[in-house]
C-alpha cells in the first residue's frame, strides 16, 4: 500500500513537470532525475514523503540533493531524523521509488543506526526482498532512460547499436549513468562506517561499530587493545573488530583448530555447575580425568593453529587412548582415512580385517549424565572400495534373509488361521449331531410357553438341525434357496422347512 502511495504521488509530480516543461526532450531530463522518497514533510506530524534530485554538477560524478518542495527545503538531508524524534515517530525506513523498483537509503537520512537497527526486520529477509526493487530502481534512474532516449532519437537502431562505431557519447553516458548505483552504494555504506561516538553507555551494548569493555560477555575480550576511539564516561571505546569471541580447546577443536603449545587461556571464567555440566563432563570424557571446579579456560583465535593428525599408516588408523576417533566435522578426520557413515558395518570390517575406529561424533545430556554418540567408523582410504563392496554383498544377503523369514512368518500365520477355521467347522458339525436332539426338544417345548420369540432366533443358529414344528429330519440347501452377500461375504442357505444356516465364505 505504501508503495502504491509513492508511486502515485511520483506519477503526479512528473504530470505537473510535463506540464510545466518547454519541451518533450526537457520533460523527459527532468523525469530520468527524480524519484520519490517514502518518509513529503507534513506540518502536523514528522516528514512521510519527499523528493530526491539527482545533480551532476555538485560533485565530480554527482549525488542525490534531498528537496522538500513544500517547505522549500534544500539539501537538508540532516534534519528528517530530528523532526522524526520531534513528532515520537522515529525513523526506521527510508525508502526511494523510481519506475517499478525502489531503494533502500535509510542510511543518507538516518545519523544513529543504533536506535534503529532493533526495530528494523531481519536483514536477510529484508535484503532478499529488495534486491529485486533495487535492480529496477538502478534501471529506472540509470540505463533504462538512457535506451529510451536513444530508441526515441533513432527507432530503427536496437541496443546492440550503442557498441558500434560512431557511438561512443552514448557508451561514455552509459558508463556514467551505470556507476551512479555504485557510486551510491559507496556514499551509503561510507555512512554506516563513519558514524559519531554515541554519547550514552547501554548505546555500546549491541552497537556495531564501537564497543566499551563494560558490556562484553563472558565469551568476548578485546585483542589488540586499541586504537582508542574516544571516550564515553571515562570509558575507552574501542572499534568492535577488536571484539574477539573465546572458546575451549574442546569447541575449537571441532572447527578443525588446536591451542598451540605453551599458550595461556585469555580467560578464565567460572559459572554455575547447572549451566556448564554438559561441557564438562563432554571435556572429563575426552581427557579422561574429571574437573572439580566448574572453570573453563577459554583460548582466542589468535592463540590456534591449524590441527596437526597423526598420518594413517601400514593400514592402521591412528586412534586417541579410548580407542576410537574424534570426528567433530571432516576437518578432525586423520589424513589419510575416510568416515563411512553407514550402519551395520563392524561385522563387515571384522570379517575382512581391515583395521577400524568408531567415530564419535558428539555427546547428549540426559538423565544428568552425558554419554558419548558414535556414528560410523573411520578406516584408511584405501580399503574404502573393498568394504564398500563387502557391505553391498552383506546387505543384499541380509535383505534376501529378512524376506526369506517374513515369507515364512505369513505362511505360518496363513496356517494357523485356516487351522483354527477347521476346527471351529469341525466343532459345528459334532454339535449338530443326533445326540443334541433331546435337549433341543425340551427346549423347543419350553420355549413355546415361556421364551417367547427369543427361541425362534436360536433355532435358526447353524448347529440346529430341527424344523419349525419340531420334527426332526435331515435338511437339504437347494441351491437356488441360496443367498450370497458380497459385503459380509456370507452366504444363506435356506432349508424348505424353513430352517436357514449361514456361512461365511473365504
Amino acid at each position: 500500500m505504501q508503495l502504491q502511495m509513492a508511486l502515485s504521488a511520483t506519477a503526479t509530480a512528473t504530470k505537473t513537470t510535463v506540464h510545466d516543461s518547454s519541451s518533450p526532450a526537457e520533460s523527459s531530463g527532468v523525469q530520468r532525475k527524480l524519484r520519490g522518497k517514502s518518509a513529503i514533510w507534513s506540518r502536523s506530524g514528522p516528514p512521510l514523503y519527499w523528493a530526491e534530485v539527482y545533480c551532476s554538477g555538485e560533485t565530480l560524478n554527482g549525488r542525490w540533493i534531498h528537496v522538500d518542495a513544500v517547505n522549500g527545503i534544500v539539501d537538508g538531508e540532516d534534519k528528517i531524523e530530528a523532526a522524526a524524534a520531534v513528532c515520537k515517530r522515529p525513523l526506521r525506513y527510508a525508502i526511494a521509488f523510481a519506475g517499478n523498483g525502489a531503494k533502500d537509503v535509510t542510511r543518507r537520512y538516518c545519523l544513529q543506526w543504533y536506535k534503529i537497527a532493533r526495530s528494523r526486520v531481519n536483514v536477510q529477509w529484508w535484503d532478499k526482498v529488495m534486491t529485486p526493487l533495487t535492480e529496477l530502481e538502478s534501471i529506472a534512474t540509470g540505463l533504462g532512460s538512457i535506451n529510451k532516449d536513444n530508441a526515441a532519437s533513432n527507432p530503427a537502431v536496437g541496443d546492440k547499436q550503442l557498441i558500434g562505431p560512431g557511438n561512443h557519447s552514448h557508451l561514455d553516458h552509459i558508463s556514467c549513468s551505470s556507476n551512479r548505483s555504485t557510486l551510491e552504494d559507496m556514499e551509503l555504506e561510507t555512512r554506516a562506517l563513519t558514524e559519531p561516538l554515541p554519547t550514552n553507555q547501554l548505546a555500546y551494548k549491541n552497537h556495531h561499530l564501537y564497543a566499551i569493555e563494560k558490556w562484553l560477555t563472558k565469551n568476548q575480550t578485546l585483542y589488540p587493545r586499541g586504537p582508542v576511539l574516544g571516550y564515553c564516561s571515562g570509558n575507552p571505546v574501542y572499534p568492535r573488530s577488536c571484539v574477539q569471541i573465546l572458546q575451549t580447546r574442546q569447541k575449537w577443536l571441532r572447527e578443525g583448530l588446536q591451542v598451540r603449545a605453551n599458550q595461556l587461556p585469555a580467560k578464565v571464567v567460572k559459572q554455575s555447575k547447572k549451566v556448564v555440566n554438559s561441557e564438562l563432563s563432554e571435556t572429563s570424557i575426552c581427557d579422561g580425568e574429571e574437573q572439580s571446579e566448574a572453570n573453563l579456560e577459554l583460548y582466542g583465535k589468535w592463540q590456534l593453529e591449524p590441527l596437526q593428525l597423526r598420518h594413517a599408516e601400514n593400514g592402521i588408523v591412528p586412534k586417541n587412548e579410548h580407542g576410537n576417533v574424534e570426528v567433530w566435522s571432516e576437518k578432525c578426520i586423520p589424513p589419510g582415512t575416510v568416515h563411512l557413515r553407514l550402519p551395520r558395518l563392524v561385522p563387515v570390517a571384522k570379517r575382512l580385517g581391515i583395521d577400524f575406529a568408531p567415530a564419535l561424533v558428539g555427546f547428549e545430556f540426559r538423565n544428568a549424565r552425558t554419554y558419548p554418540v558414535f556414528e560410523g567408523i573411520v578406516i584408511c582410504s584405501e580399503f574404502k572400495d573393498a568394504i564398500l563392496e563387502a557391505y553391498s554383498e552383506e546387505e543384499e544377503r541380509r535383505e534376501a534373509a529378512e524376506k526369506k523369514r517374513d515369507e515364512a512368518q505369513a505362511l505360518n500365520r496363513w496356517f494357523q488361521l485356516l487351522s483354527s477355521i477347521a476346527t471351529r467347522q469341525r466343532l459345528k458339525n459334532s454339535y449338530a449331531g443326533p445326540s443334541c436332539v433331546s435337549p433341543l426338544k425340551e427346549k423347543l417345548s419350553s420355549g413355546k410357553s415361556g421364551m417367547g420369540g427369543n427361541f425362534k432366533d436360536e433355532v435358526k443358529r447353524p448347529t440346529i438341525m430341527i424344523s419349525a414344528d419340531g420334527h426332526e429330519h435331515e435338511h437339504v440347501f437347494p441351491v437356488e434357496d441360496q443367498i450370497f452377500d458380497e459385503e459380509t461375504a456370507l452366504r444363506t442357505k435356506r432349508c424348505p422347512c424353513g430352517f436357514s444356516i449361514q456361512v461365511e465364505e473365504l
